[in-house]
């Protein structure tokens, strides 16, 4: 089944913008307070608000790098981490509640990260790495807050399914009760440890019409292992199989080659467990910034004026896209990305004010198409008068 409401809510709110905005002229703000007005003919509206989910502040599936193909499917990460002057926490809650709740999204196709070596970090879709207070790479000592909402695909048969994950460090996980529309938790496999099994309490029953929204809390503390696999099977039963609870980064995969799976992984499969597909996931009244969409062509990115606080800037792309200049302050290292008016056009001129006078600025243009394929141009340089 289709997520019929979602689609409802997209329209809504491209309905919403069509009717407070202004027009080809319009002008939009980025939270920095720099204005953004765009003075080229717009074609069409956007899908989706593209405020909502910033380039600058999206990362894209960090352990797997997968985009989905449909905009509406996906999990919803929320990052949280640890600074230099907290204690250290062994409890994924703890993580959730005390630590510094990040201003990054993360998106995810699924929950399926086999043991492995996790030293990458995290990346927006502009900028490089993120780091931590002390300025490192942040690659442990971080907790992820996922919510999605679990749905049969067309090849699952209805029935009653049990859930597990296989966690490095620990995770919880919480169902929401379509019935009772309460929260409650049917797997708790918190703590340090390496690679565990953790087993849900009791089964859920799908049907083609069955929506469950789920939130999993996870953790990961002292480098550099990690793993995340929501599994299921059909069962009548739930904490039965024998692997649950067991332990070991070497017990189902093969972190050094590549999570290759080992005999225990194999066995589960034998025994009717698979990983939750990404079909299986589906966004809560949001939609997915890193869906694989068209590309646009970005071509003739260039200044055409500058003045003590404002820049001109224009350039063309092949398709319908947005119009977004994404601005480094040379100086600070600030970075800067101009709000969209959710408008897209194929000739872009927008004008940016509030610029420091006498300020040197690295400058990209920044394209999102209608299928939310985004594009980022080669940067120039220049300095307000």
């Amino acid at each position: 089944m289709k997520r019929f409401s979602l689609s409802i809510a997209l329209i809504l709110t491209s309905l919403a913008f069509a009717q407070v905005l202004t027009g080809c002229t319009g002008s939009f703000q980025s939270p920095e307070n720099i204005q953004a007005t765009a003075s080229s003919e717009g074609l069409m509206m956007s899908k989706v608000d593209l405020n909502l989910h910033p380039m600058n502040k999206t990362v894209c599936d960090p352990f797997n790098g997968n985009n989905t193909q449909v905009m509406s499917q996906g999990v919803q990460g929320t990052l949280f981490y640890r600074t230099s002057t907290m204690p250290r926490m062994y409890r994924a809650e703890d993580y959730i509640n005390f630590t510094k709740k990040s201003d990054k999204t993360i998106f995810f196709t699924e929950m399926n990260v086999p043991t492995r070596i996790f030293t990458e970090g995290f990346s927006t879709q502009t900028t490089g790495v993120l780091v931590d207070d002390t300025g490192a790479k942040l690659f442990e000592y971080f907790g992820i807050k996922f919510e999605s909402t679990l749905q049969l695909g067309e090849a699952d048969d209805e029935g009653d399914y049990e859930l597990a994950l296989l966690s490095d460090d620990g995770s919880r996980l919480k169902i929401k009760d379509p019935a009772t529309d309460s929260w409650r938790e049917i797997i708790n496999s918190d703590g340090d440890h390496p690679t565990r099994m953790g087993c849900a309490s009791e089964v859920i029953h799908m049907t083609r019409r069955t929506q469950i929204p789920i939130e999993e809390i996870y953790y990961q503390g002292p480098r550099t292992h990690i793993a995340n696999v929501l599994m299921w099977r059909k069962s009548s039963t739930a904490g039965k199989d024998s692997s649950c609870g067991a332990t070991g980064n070497n017990y189902f995969f093969n972190p050094d080659q590549a999570s290759v799976p080992l005999t225990p992984y194999k066995d589960l499969l034998a025994r009717g467990w698979k990983p939750v597909a990404a079909e299986n996931f589906w966004l809560n009244n949001t939609y997915n910034p890193c869906t694989q969409g068209t590309k646009p062509i970005i071509s003739g990115f260039r200044t055409v004026e500058i003045a003590l606080t404002d820049a001109y800037f224009a350039w063309s792309t092949d398709i319908a896209a947005s119009t977004q200049v994404r601005l480094i302050n040379q100086s600070t290292g600030e970075e800067i990305l101009t709000a969209a008016d959710n408008m897209l056009r194929t000739t872009h001129e927008v004008h940016v004010s509030g610029l420091k006078p006498n300020t040197t600025y690295k400058a990209q243009a920044v394209s999102i198409s209608l299928d939310l394929g985004n594009s980022i141009s080669d940067e120039l340089t220049f300095t307000t008068h």
